[in-house]
Order: structure tokens, then sequence, then C-alpha cells
């Protein structure tokens, strides 16, 4: 396996990253799977999983929902080009949703965040930070821990 030399990207800086259409990689699939602890002190999260036709040594990180979480490349398949990221959901304490028939008591409800079809690959390309946009996600069954 192969270690980047590059820093790694913690926050997506979409002011300097070059969004390209055609990447130096092919992605064969990309899928994201919810998982759930078996403890509400646990958490909850995604795990996405990219295959690529072939190894890419610069691919850093993905940014779906908000979230940045960089990539890790799965070395229990040493002949493919297959990595996974591990994004842990931030514990936000649960607020009481205000329902009442005055909209204006209603005020400082906030939606829920609402799963994406989309998702940015960043990588190193020339040493310059670039980005790919992801349309098609696979969406895998829960897994639930106990």
């Amino acid at each position: 396996m192969s270690c980047s030399t590059f820093s790694r990207v913690t926050q997506p800086i979409f002011m300097d990253a070059l969004q390209v259409e055609n990447p130096p990689f092919e992605v064969r699939e990309l899928s994201v799977t919810p998982w759930a602890a078996g403890r509400q002190e646990g958490g909850t999260g995604l795990l996405f999983k990219l295959t690529l036709s072939e190894p890419f040594a610069t691919l850093d990180s993905i940014y779906y929902n908000g979230n940045t979480t960089v990539w890790k490349r799965d070395t229990s398949q040493p002949n493919a080009a297959v990595y996974t990221a591990n994004q842990a959901s931030k514990n936000h304490p649960k607020k009481n949703l205000i329902l009442d028939g005055n909209s204006q008591k209603e005020y400082g409800n906030t939606p829920p965040i609402k799963p994406t079809n989309q998702a940015a690959i960043f990588y190193r390309k020339n040493n310059r930070p670039q980005v790919y946009l992801v349309t098609e996600i696979k969406r895998l069954p829960t897994i639930n821990y106990m």
C-alpha cells in the first residue's frame, strides 16, 4: 500500500479546490450505510465505501451533508482499490419540537437534515486540491450494532 505525503483536508475548501468533471480515477461504486450503536451514548453515523477501478494515492476526503471525513484504504482487499470513511454524527442535544396552532410559538424549530444523493470527493493532483462531485450513491440498509 502507499502512504500519501500530502496533508489531509480537514475542512472542505470549495474556494481553493478546483471542481472537475473527469477525475484521474474511475469511480465504480460509492455506497453509504447508516449505522447505529447499541446504546444511546454510542451514537450514529454513516459508513462510506468507495470502489475505484485502480488505487489512487492522493485520495483525501469526502464531504457529505455538511460533514467531512478522511478516506482510509481497505487493506483487507489488497488487490482491490477500496476505500472507507466512517462519519460519526455529532451528538446534538435533542430539542423538543414545538407544535402549536400559533406559528409564532413554533419559531426555533429546525427541520431534519434530509440525506442528499450527492457527495464531494476531495483529492490532490499536482499538489493542488481538486473536487469531484458524485451524484450516484448507493444507499445500503442500516447496520444496528448490539
